[in-house]
């Protein structure tokens, strides 16, 4: 057994004992009849939710992929992202998202430095999105949560906040400018970085569009917990709506299978501390599963039938603006 097969056999393991768990601690007579009243309606406006979030997340893929002398179409850069997420959920055996949009830009003309960076630097601005608002919410949750959660958060999101400040500063003060210098894999990555991260407008553009898109899915999750009997806010609509990027960046660990298990019982744990029933933290978070399952899939769902797609996925060819 190779390790990608055993490394995906230790996240479905993980994801089921999870689930197992929480679920044998669960009243299964209310999580049934809470499931029976589910408001199945809200979910047409909560996929649109995440439809968007996907479209404000291509915009930023594609300013990362046109930095330097690249012109790729908006289309093409979609696409691209729009595989990724197909790829974490088709291919999930042998290759992942962040694979994929990597080896679909390299083809498309990027430097295979510059494509790895881009994406990885994809997948930083989501989480530093994430960590920006869970500090901003951070004043609403001080008497909701333990004294003593607060404050390890607030120091997680200061520690990581001042470290990329500290590298940022480190790398623009020239003090190891010769050992950057004496290898070129190490030269042509400073330059790659220094190209992005010195140009402001796109910083900032790419921040922006950051934020908006996980306001997106906050705002998804708020839609979906409006249809789960039990789940209302009670008077706490900033701590639930202040607790969701702290759920998303626990969430975001890549140590189960999309997530599963571990949404739910940061669901569960986060949500007990503003009054919500386990059984409905794991519904609402069962719900939030699905749509940003089913949202790849309708963005993706007119390309993914056209046969240049299915070969482009495949590694056959590039694919045509």
């Amino acid at each position: 057994m190779n390790i990608t097969k055993f490394r995906l056999l230790l996240k479905y393991a993980v994801s089921l004992i999870l689930l197992g768990f929480l679920l044998r601690h669960m009243d299964m007579h209310v999580l049934i009849e809470r499931s029976a009243d589910l408001d199945l309606w809200l979910f047409g406006p909560a996929t649109a939710l995440i439809v968007l979030q996907i479209l404000f997340l291509n915009m930023r893929w594609h300013s990362f992929l046109n930095v330097g002398r690249h012109n790729i179409p908006f289309k093409i850069s979609s696409l691209i992202n729009i595989s990724g997420y197909l790829a974490n959920i088709l291919f999930i055996a042998s290759i992942g998202g962040i694979i994929a949009k990597s080896g679909l830009a390299i083809r498309h003309g990027l430097s295979l430095t510059q494509a790895v960076f881009a994406t990885f630097l994809d997948r930083f601005m989501t989480l530093a999105a994430l960590i920006v608002l869970s500090a901003l919410g951070l004043p609403f949750l001080i008497h909701t949560m333990d004294n003593r959660l607060i404050i390890m958060l607030a120091l997680t999101v200061s520690g990581v906040i001042g470290a990329v400040a500290f590298a940022l500063l480190l790398l623009r003060s020239g003090l190891f400018k010769d050992y950057i210098l004496s290898n070129r894999k190490r030269s042509r990555l400073i330059a790659i970085l220094r190209n992005y991260t010195e140009n402001y407008d796109l910083m900032l553009k790419t921040g922006l569009l950051s934020i908006v898109a996980q306001l997106c899915f906050i705002l998804c999750v708020y839609v979906l917990s409006l249809g789960v009997e039990g789940a209302t806010q009670n008077g706490h609509t900033m701590e639930f709506l202040a607790l969701i990027p702290v759920l998303a960046l626990i969430s975001s660990l890549p140590i189960s299978f999309g997530g599963w298990g571990v949404r739910e019982g940061a669901f569960i744990y986060g949500l007990a501390l503003i009054g919500f029933p386990m059984e409905s933290a794991f519904l609402l978070s069962v719900q939030v599963g699905l749509v940003t399952l089913i949202a790849p899939f309708l963005v993706g769902l007119p390309y993914l039938v056209r046969s240049d797609l299915r070969a482009f996925l495949l590694g056959k060819k590039r694919l045509s603006a």
